[in-house]
């Protein structure tokens, strides 16, 4: 590394939620010499215990407000439950502290709107963490669209399934979820992927859901058509329902463009195909990573959030972006309920 990166002090991290997706952000934490974790918090205090002595650190809270205090923190990574993320966001951005945000950023568009305002009020950086940008088998696709080997994409379609993170024997933490609990959580992902790919922004989407187990409210398949501001059409699918647990994730993707057609799958072969006037081409098995890769999608989206905070610049996922993507989620939502198509509010 050179001498001139070495000299600058890493920005000290306070993360909150130490549940789920923490464990992703921690080991990406790990692999970045510009990154420093230095405190943890969970309202539970067993669980912030054992994040913090796994993190190799000592200081913990059970309450973000007390972390927030703390004058040599510049950033808190929000990893909590979906319905925290705006107080604590908001509040973090109006301590002073730059904030990364697990997705939902919010979940409603109230929220949204409430962290933009907070962030912009306390010139702040703040970005809705999209690791799925960073993972290289997406960025490689990015990368092959910018250079226009297929033309301009006109179609994408998207699917992500394995088996479900929830069971009967834990129902307690489902049984108040709204049925399109899984598209709002997962759908951030796949509303920000088509439209970072076709870039635009959605403008009327239709969605049809699958309620799957009886004592679950929340529906485990969700499908959308999505059409964008540029004519282009997608469809995506929320797949928690596959079986039996422990059914392996996986994804596939197709993206026809004027000039080309492009796959993407890593259930069976690992590799992506690109299709067009030059011939076929086998684009590798650059579908999966390790999580101790220093490219690994959680060390890429927190490196580059940290950059933006060095250099002073726009984070690569702008908050007015994700808050776009949101409003496309949120009607697929409505339209989940209603069966309607809905338009997207802009």
């Amino acid at each position: 590394m050179p001498a001139s990166q070495e000299s600058i002090e890493p920005v000290r991290i306070g993360l909150v939620g130490c549940g789920g997706i923490s464990g992703n952000h921690l080991a990406g934490i790990k692999l970045l010499p510009e990154a420093e974790l230095v405190a943890a918090c969970d309202v539970d205090a067993q669980r912030v215990g054992a994040f913090a002595r796994g993190a190799g650190i000592s200081d913990t809270y059970t309450d973000y407000r007390r972390l927030l205090e703390r004058d040599d923190l510049e950033m808190v990574d929000v990893c909590t439950n979906d319905e925290s993320h705006a107080e604590i966001a908001i509040a973090a951005a109006r301590a002073g502290k730059h904030v990364l945000i697990e997705k939902p950023f919010a979940t409603t568009e109230e929220e949204g709107a409430a962290i933009l305002k907070a962030v912009r009020e306390s010139a702040v950086k703040a970005m809705c963490a999209q690791s799925l940008r960073w993972d290289p088998k997406f960025s490689a696709v990015k990368e092959m669209l910018a250079s226009g080997r297929i033309g301009e994409p006109v179609y994408a379609r998207y699917s992500s399934a394995s088996s479900p993170f929830w069971r009967e024997e834990d129902n307690e933490r489902w049984r108040d979820r709204d049925p399109s609990w899984l598209l709002v959580h997962n759908g951030m992902h796949s509303f920000d992927l088509m439209s970072w790919y076709l870039d635009s922004l959605p403008k009327r989407v239709y969605a049809r859901s699958h309620p799957g187990e009886a004592w679950l409210p929340v529906h485990e398949y969700v499908t959308c058509s999505i059409r964008f501001e540029s004519g282009a059409l997608a469809q995506t699918e929320e797949n928690r329902i596959m079986r039996p647990p422990r059914y392996p994730f996986h994804c596939e993707l197709y993206l026809v463009g004027t000039r080309g057609t492009m796959d993407l799958s890593d259930r069976l072969t690992h590799s992506a195909s690109l299709y067009n006037n030059d011939g076929f081409n086998l684009l590798g098995a650059h579908t999966t990573w390790s999580p101790d890769d220093p490219d690994q999608p959680f060390a890429g989206e927190m490196r580059a959030f940290i950059r933006a905070i060095r250099t002073d610049s726009e984070p690569p996922v702008p908050l007015e972006f994700s808050m776009h993507v949101l409003r496309g989620v949120l009607a697929a939502a409505r339209s989940m309920r209603t069966g309607e198509a809905v338009e997207v509010a802009r």
